[in-house]
């Protein structure tokens, strides 16, 4: 078996190969690992910016209480 690693410009092109390769009727595997920020989720993260540094949750701290929430 062999493994080709495909970088997408824009979500157009992720499905228009998709589509293609299911038509040629070639299976693949999509990495969900990669994915792209919300505009609601690069609004949240500026928010956190512009919060005082005194108030600030660190990174790990932050991150691991977003997991647990969202699952992610």
């Amino acid at each position: 078996m062999s493994t080709i690693t495909i970088h997408f410009k824009n979500k157009e092109e992720e499905t228009f190969m998709e589509n293609l390769l299911q038509k040629m009727r070639i299976a693949f595997v999509k990495d969900e690992d990669d994915f792209e920020l919300t505009e609601e989720m690069k609004r949240v993260i500026d928010e956190r910016k512009a919060k005082n540094h005194q108030e600030f949750t660190p990174a790990r701290e932050f991150l691991k209480k977003i997991k647990k929430e969202h699952g992610i």
